[in-house]
């Protein structure tokens, strides 16, 4: 890198911190501001939010498990129709069917890991006197039941992703399927879900940086306390410091 590239990134440096300061002041006037209107609206709605808990809760995993169970009943469909690969096969059927069944897969993953937001919503709920507890019960039934559905949906749509691809191992409900299941990939599969982990890893860092970010700019409003910067913090260092770990503990190994 010569002198040049070098003074210019120094440059641009300081302007994004002088930048980031500027709109950091533009946000603290402008929420000394707004602080009380901003306030009584965001409380009106969180009081809301919890008063109407249940009857979000359960829609939620009922849409989790509906929209699931469609592409996984076109997948299976198109599988007992399907006379095996030959010479005359089109790739696009391989193709469609492991997109619906990838689909499936990422709707219930994904519907298991709001329902567990919402369950958190309804202890929350429960305890600030916004509804009963034998209410609380019920929905605790409904939670229980959606998230056992949806474990059996991910089984179901591994089982006709081995069909596609018989080399395939690994059951969705055993502990360690992911193991099993990464053991079976193909060397190009394993690139592609690496480079998907490392996306992943590396979005999670911006976004915990924003979620700092707007919990500080929320102080002023609301007495979150210490406890929600801790848990962020905690979720942003431990990634982090196992990627440096094994990372520095591959490096020594070669």
């Amino acid at each position: 890198m010569n002198s040049t590239n070098k003074k210019k990134i120094t440059i641009r440096f300081f302007l994004y911190i002088l930048g980031g300061a500027a709109l950091g002041a533009c946000l603290c006037f402008g929420i000394l501001y707004v602080e009380t209107p901003f306030t009584k609206l965001v409380t009106d709605f969180y009081t809301g939010l919890l008063a109407y808990a249940p009857w979000i809760t359960m829609p939620i995993g009922l849409a989790a498990i509906l929209f699931s169970y469609v592409p996984l009943a076109k997948a299976k469909k198109r599988i007992a129709d399907w006379n095996g690969w030959n010479d005359d096969t089109d790739d696009t059927f391989y193709r469609q069917t492991e997109r619906l069944l990838n689909v499936s897969l990422r709707i219930s993953i994904l519907g298991s890991m709001v329902l567990f937001m919402a369950i958190a919503l309804l202890t929350i709920a429960t305890y600030g006197k916004h509804m009963s507890v034998y209410l609380f019960f019920v929905c605790m039934l409904c939670f229980l039941f959606c998230m056992i559905f949806l474990a059996f949906l991910q089984r179901k749509a591994v089982e006709q992703l081995r069909i596609l691809n018989p080399e395939k191992k690994g059951d969705a409900l055993e502990l360690h399927f992911r193991k099993k299941w990464m053991e079976s990939l193909d060397e190009q599969e394993r690139l592609a879900t690496y480079a998907a982990s490392y996306k992943a890893f590396s979005s999670l860092n911006i976004v915990f940086f924003v979620l700092y970010i707007l919990m500080i700019l929320l102080v002023p409003f609301f007495s979150i306390g210490f406890l929600p910067f801790l848990c962020v913090g905690c979720m942003w260092l431990i990634p982090y410091g196992i990627y440096l770990w094994e990372a520095s503990e591959k490096k020594s190994k070669q």
